[in-house]
């Protein structure tokens, strides 16, 4: 799974409602796939965190979806369609500056 080209999303969830059942079929329903799952549980707190690989770049409507489930979502490494914006913005200034 680490070769595999996806978005990573990392959630924070109580471990008494913890259901890597629910989360899959909460990635499932935006025809995603989860590639890998890390879990981190700490001695001294109740909150479990829950690493996804998911075999999709971009990641914005499966985290609308979590947070419709009250899910809370402590980062997300993604390529969005706001970053590629950016990139041809940046670029095109670049181009203008050039001449």
């Amino acid at each position: 799974s680490i070769k595999e080209t996806g978005g990573i999303l990392v959630l924070e969830v109580n471990q008494i409602d913890y259901s890597l059942a629910q989360i899959a079929q909460i990635v499932e329903s935006n025809n995603a796939k989860i590639l890998s799952s890390f879990i981190i549980s700490s001695p001294d707190s109740t909150k479990l965190e829950v690493t996804l690989k998911i075999n999709q770049i971009e990641l914005d409507s499966i985290i609308r979806t979590f947070e419709r489930y009250d899910y809370k979502i402590n980062a997300t490494y993604q390529k969005s369609k706001f970053d590629d914006d950016l990139q041809l913005r940046y670029d095109a200034l670049l181009n203008f500056l050039k001449f």
